[in-house]
């Protein structure tokens, strides 16, 4: 990269995107420190200094010498699905813990956080149109399901800390074991529900996201918000048929997610608690036809997309159990 090497730790360094980033980080010297929640014998495969720290309940303490030295933290951890008491608790107090703790400390290191697509708004009237940095955030988070509400509120506490902050917003990240994602319908065996066949899908393949990561940890675009996605993401018909290339699905079942939103509309008034798929604004969020752009991440991280997104959709199903 051509820039002074970081010492750089990575909260929830044992994920799926964690290990990609450690490992990218390594490859341009950089020193890492790498956290986790509890420590599993023979885990780690590299050289990185492991910390086993579960960030919702740390103390001061023990957050400052994790912090000790350090010069940037990625902080990638976070509950990927669960309500929201579990979103409370391993999304946002972990958050709030960490950053009060890297305020704190004498000279606070800069904060690269791993937000999310989902965080955009789900307005109807976005329907065609690109997502961008420039795309109106949601305003109505009470209406969408709990890991988007909690990206929302994660972006939040990490501004109010007062740090120089880099925040970037992949899409869905395709690798291994990682190919079907909420935005084409739902899966049931060998079964594909599809509820749409237009608009993209936001993906980003595992390599590039990790060095979008890395990248970010060295300083560049250091202040802004980036979409982490393709330079061409898929339309849903095209994702679709390189998935059954693949093997999966083997039987497609058109469902129209307008049917759904309508049913998830006559529901809303009941109050009850329902599936994302049964409520309204989660539901356009998924399954709204849109466009994504990357030409901010482009300019401000110099960061340009490597894999071909068709390369990694077959590389994401071949090592794919």
């Amino acid at each position: 990269m051509g820039v002074t090497a970081q010492s750089v730790l990575i909260t929830g360094a044992d994920g799926f995107l964690g290990r990609a980033v450690v490992a990218e980080l390594f490859g341009h010297g950089h020193t890492v420190r790498a956290h986790v929640r509890a420590l599993q014998p023979g885990a780690r495969g590299d050289e990185a200094e492991a910390v086993a720290l579960d960030l919702a309940v740390a103390t001061p303490a023990q957050l400052g010498e994790a912090l000790a030295g350090i010069d940037v933290v990625i902080h990638l951890a976070s509950a990927l699905s669960g309500e929201w008491a579990t979103q409370e608790r391993d999304t946002l107090e972990a958050t709030r813990r960490l950053t009060l703790a890297m305020a704190n400390t004498a000279k606070p290191p800069r904060l690269v956080l791993a937000s999310s697509i989902a965080v955009y708004s789900a307005d109807p009237a976005l329907e065609g149109q690109v997502i961008d940095e420039e795309t109106p955030l949601e305003t109505t988070p009470l209406e969408r399901d709990s890991y988007a509400r909690a990206k929302l509120v994660q972006e939040r506490i990490a501004r109010d800390a007062g740090l120089t902050l880099t925040i970037l917003r992949p899409g869905a990240i395709l690798g291994p074991g990682r190919v079907m994602n909420a935005h084409l319908g739902v899966g049931i065996g060998p079964v594909l529900i599809r509820l749409e066949t237009r608009g993209e899908v936001p993906l980003v393949a595992l390599e590039d996201c990790a060095r979008a990561f890395a990248l970010a940890a060295t300083g560049a675009g250091a202040g802004g918000v980036y979409n982490i996605v393709a330079d061409t993401c898929p339309t849903r018909a095209g994702f679709v048929a390189a998935l059954r290339r693949g093997g999966w699905p083997r039987f497609t079942l058109p469902l129209s997610w307008r049917i759904l939103h309508r049913l998830a509309r006559a529901l809303a008034p009941l109050g009850l608690s329902l599936p994302g798929l049964l409520r309204p604004a989660t539901l356009r969020a998924r399954m709204m036809p849109v466009r994504y752009g990357n030409a901010r991440a482009r300019s401000g991280l110099g960061w340009r997309p490597e894999l071909p997104i068709e390369t990694a959709v077959q590389a994401a199903l071949e090592a794919t159990p």
